[in-house]
């Protein structure tokens, strides 16, 4: 999985025990991939707690990477085989997508006074 994610351009791959991390870009924040089966589990954690309603609309509009809270933030979760590249792309414009979506629903929930 490690020589996958590489290739498909993710950068700081790392192994730490059963877990991979990697980012998505240089300026993001890691992701991990675990092995679950025949096939690895992608999660990407948000310091945002979306609404029940916001993960609710992603889950229908993105059935193949949804949307819950663990640990007190929002996760984006995503099964992908460990070699297939399509997977790993979509997964990228996915995580991708659900960023600036996060990073929108965090803005909408800041206080006055919080900053930017």
């Amino acid at each position: 999985m490690i020589d996958a994610l590489r290739q498909a351009g993710f950068l700081a791959v790392e192994a730490e025990g059963g877990t991979i991390h990697a980012r998505l870009w240089s300026g993001s924040v890691d992701f991990t991939a675990t092995r679950a089966g025949d096939q690895w589990q992608l999660a990407l954690h948000w310091p945002v707690r979306a609404s029940k309603a916001q993960r609710e609309s992603w889950n229908a509009s993105h059935p193949h990477a949804l949307m819950d809270i663990h640990q007190g933030e929002t996760r984006l979760l995503m099964r992908v085989p460990c070699d297939s590249l399509h997977a790993l792309h979509l997964w990228a414009a996915l995580a991708e997508q659900a960023v600036a979506r996060l990073t929108r629903w965090r803005r909408m929930q800041r206080q006055p006074g919080e900053g930017y």
